[in-house]
């Protein structure tokens, strides 16, 4: 019988109770089958699904949409926002303008099928604190006008960095961050450490690393990418694992790191 995600633990996220082990659905358009995928995830306990409007070329939210609907009452759908493209399947680049954020969002709910949406983050894709001629600040005041409309419940942060976080926090409340972080990707361990002491939940994308292959000590039975999960999950109470694949071999090979 496989490990149900709920032995990761819980934690509580856009006000629902979720366990600590999520789904990235950035490669579900690899997927031969993305419905099965995304179905096996939820019955496995799964509750926070980790999607943008722009991933697959636009194809991604169309996939839970089919799959998930009606989606669970704890289902946290969490999604991203700060960035435009011409037309489906060309690169997307980063877009902080009041229209932008809302029409990113806009999409998320009509593809999605939700009035609002339980969860987005504002991505910021900049190497500094403005792009073109849009601050942080700025972008973050916005998400707060688009939360008043009704939009969206909860405002996230992804790939921020402490300094943004610290400030849109004290505007706030951020209600989750999303940034990069595993065993061997730990450069940002003093926004973590920040969210722990504030009691933030801290969405880790890319934990096994991209290109990195240190482990920790695997236990007997354990595959690296399950010891690098679990390690994860041990390092602070606020962690939640956002670990994306297109097979439903590896998502449950995921998911059992919790056990």
């Amino acid at each position: 019988m496989a490990t149900d995600a709920t032995a990761a633990g819980t934690i509580s996220i856009a006000g629902r109770t979720v366990p600590r082990m999520g789904f990235g659905a950035m490669r579900l358009p690899g997927s031969k089958d993305p419905a099965a995928v995304l179905r096996r995830s939820v019955e496995l306990g799964v509750r926070v699904i980790d999607t943008a409007w722009f991933y697959g070329g636009g194809v991604v939210n169309q996939y839970i949409a089919e799959a998930l609907r009606p989606y669970p009452a704890d289902l946290v759908l969490a999604t991203k926002t700060g960035a435009s493209t011409t037309h489906v399947g060309q690169g997307i680049k980063p877009d902080y303008s009041a229209e932008q954020l809302r029409a990113g969002i806009d999409r998320d709910r009509s593809v999605l099928g939700l009035d609002t949406v339980p969860l987005t983050h504002l991505r910021w894709m900049g190497d500094g604190d403005e792009v073109d001629g849009v601050t942080f600040d700025q972008a973050f005041e916005t998400m707060l006008e688009i939360q008043a409309e009704g939009r969206i419940e909860h405002i996230g942060l992804s790939n921020v960095t402490f300094d943004q976080l610290r400030r849109a926090h004290a505007r706030g409340p951020v209600a989750s961050v999303s940034n990069l972080f595993g065993y061997g990707a730990q450069d940002d361990a003093p926004t973590l450490d920040f969210c722990t002491e504030n009691g933030i939940p801290y969405l880790a994308f890319g934990p096994h690393g991209y290109g990195v292959t240190d482990t920790p000590p695997l236990e007997p039975g354990q595959t690296a990418a399950q010891a690098r999960l679990k390690w994860l999950l041990a390092r602070s109470p606020v962690t939640v694992v956002i670990a994306g694949t297109g097979s439903v071999e590896h998502l449950e090979e995921n998911i059992a790191a919790a056990g």
